[in-house]
């Protein structure tokens, strides 16, 4: 990589956050990239990984070639947080990214065997029939969730991993499990992992190869090379490492702006006067080396792992759209079917409600008409709330598909097809029950049940639809809530009950974009 750089605009006024940095990094190597908190240590290795949306200055390259619409399937991310589906086990979250990333015709029994030799190698064999787990059902630890993130990355033969501290949150000891995993990894493998990390003790800074130490203030490299020459780098300035302090503690303390004793802008222009131009040499002759295309270093990353390289297609997502349209449904079902609770929920709430409110107009088809036409709104009605409850699903699982995709497992369009026909069965199938036992309970003739339905089913799938976009872009469930109440509210209000078009007010335009209004 080479003079990767970040800047934001502030004010009207552009403030650097990431000074230009290059480096190579080499097939194999445990690279760490160290530094205090807003140095651009998350910001350098999202421009790595290719993850940066925002606009940056730079260029990385592959073998000495700009990385292309392939880079994704040579490369994972394994981010802060573990984002791992809770109902598959350890096994199937393996297999669906083995089936995703690995082309050709495998049987069963050889993906099974891919997918306990990945699990081996990252010593958590032993739970690979467990179920995942989150906060509401008991699964596998912290640091179990981590080398199984780490392992969805290996099985589809990724050559490079990117990770965004892959200890954060562990215990001193599942930290040093996670970082020998990945240094077996690297070694038995030759994948380059290259790792933000923050203080690691001794034993787990002994296990990398190469550092990027960076400052803040903005962001700018103080020391770049091997981890075992750093101490002595400092030492050679005038600053040894105390014997009785980890070097890493020391490392990040002389080089933090505002701490005790701190250095930052002296080790940032060392860097400029001493390593900057062996950097710079060590990129140029990086470039100028033979060079293999990342198709070429696909094919024989297939042939490591012992797969067959005939079948590999030079395409940015490995499967075709039937296998991930298919893969991707039987995980939803999967995971739908082994969430009773969510399911007990859903449905119970839905006769619930038909129930309560069916009581309210027990036997309306006797009454006045306009009463009967009030028990029309409130069918319409029920369907537009019931929709609320879709919200949060879609916004927790919005991060793990981004991410997914991002990697090259799936396209936009079929993950696209399978939420939509996945969340839409249930969603419909739940305000359907509603709707019969309202229906049931009003005493109407069942000859008209259909008609209504279908209105009913019509003003539902556009309010869905809309909620769906709303999922998309708000940043969190509580934003998506109080985007989406005002579009609620006027569906509701104008609806040609309500508010009429004989209605006087200027707004009554907004029954003409009121799905309820067109229902009733």
């Amino acid at each position: 990589f080479k003079d990767l750089t970040f800047s934001i605009l502030r004010e009207g006024v552009e403030k650097l956050i990431l000074s230009p940095c290059s480096g190579v990094f080499e097939p194999g190597e445990m690279c760490a990239i160290m530094g205090p908190s807003g140095c651009g240590k998350t910001t350098l290795l999202d421009m790595l990984a290719g993850k940066k949306t925002a606009q940056y200055s730079g260029e990385v390259f592959l073998n000495g070639l700009p990385r292309d619409t392939l880079f994704p399937r040579l490369t994972s991310y394994v981010p802060q947080s573990d984002t791992l589906p809770a109902y598959l086990t350890v096994g199937e979250a393996l297999k669906f990214v083995h089936q995703l990333r690995v082309e050709g015709n495998m049987t069963e029994a050889d993906r099974d065997a891919a997918v306990s030799d990945c699990l081996s190698l990252l010593g958590i064999d032993t739970i690979q029939n467990e179920l995942i787990g989150d906060e509401h059902e008991r699964g596998i630890s912290g640091g179990q969730k981590r080398r199984l993130t780490l392992a969805r990355g290996l099985i589809g033969g990724s050559q490079i991993v990117f990770a965004d501290e892959p200890t954060s949150g562990l215990s001193s000891t599942d930290a040093e499990t996670v970082v020998r995993a990945m240094c077996v990894a690297a070694k038995k493998l030759g994948v380059l992992f290259v790792t933000v990390i923050h203080q690691p003790r001794a034993e787990v800074a002994n296990m990398f190869d190469t550092l990027l130490l960076l400052t803040s203030s903005p962001g700018r490299m103080v020391y770049n090379g091997p981890f075992d020459g750093a101490a002595k780098y400092f030492a050679k300035a005038g600053y040894p490492a105390p014997n009785t302090c980890n070097p890493a503690d020391f490392l990040l303390d002389i080089i933090t702006p505002g701490a005790f004793g701190e250095q930052s802008n002296y080790f940032a222009q060392r860097y400029v006067d001493v390593q900057h131009q062996d950097v710079e040499a060590r990129v140029a002759a990086a470039l100028s080396a033979p060079k293999k295309t990342a198709f070429e270093v696909l094919k024989n990353a297939y042939a490591t792992q012992g797969f067959a390289t005939s079948a590999l297609h030079e395409t940015p997502i490995a499967a075709t759209f039937s296998n991930q349209f298919y893969t991707l449904l039987s995980r939803e079902l999967t995971m739908t079917k082994r969430n009773k609770s969510a399911l007990r929920v859903r449905y119970g709430t839905a006769m619930m409600q038909g129930i309560i409110v069916g009581c309210a107009f027990y036997n309306i088809a006797s009454r006045e008409p306009i009463l009967q036409l009030s028990f029309m709104f409130m069918i319409l009605q029920m369907g537009t709330i019931a929709n609320m409850a879709i919200l949060p699903k879609l916004i927790n699982s919005r991060f793990v598909y981004k991410l997914e995709i991002s990697d090259g497992l799936f396209g936009e369009v079929a993950c696209t097809c399978v939420n939509a026909l996945v969340n839409n069965t249930l969603a419909i199938s739940g305000n359907f029950l509603t709707t019969f036992i309202l229906f049931a309970f009003s005493c109407m003739p069942w000859k008209h049940f259909g008609t209504l339905y279908l209105w009913s089913l019509l003003s539902f799938c556009v309010v869905t639809s809309y909620l769906r976009v709303i999922a998309q872009i708000a940043r969190s469930g509580d934003t998506a809530l109080q985007t989406a109440m005002p579009f609620l509210l006027g569906t509701i209000l104008f609806n040609n009950f309500f508010i009429s078009r004989a209605s006087g007010t200027f707004l009554k335009f907004l029954i003409y974009v009121s799905p309820m209004a067109w229902a009733m």
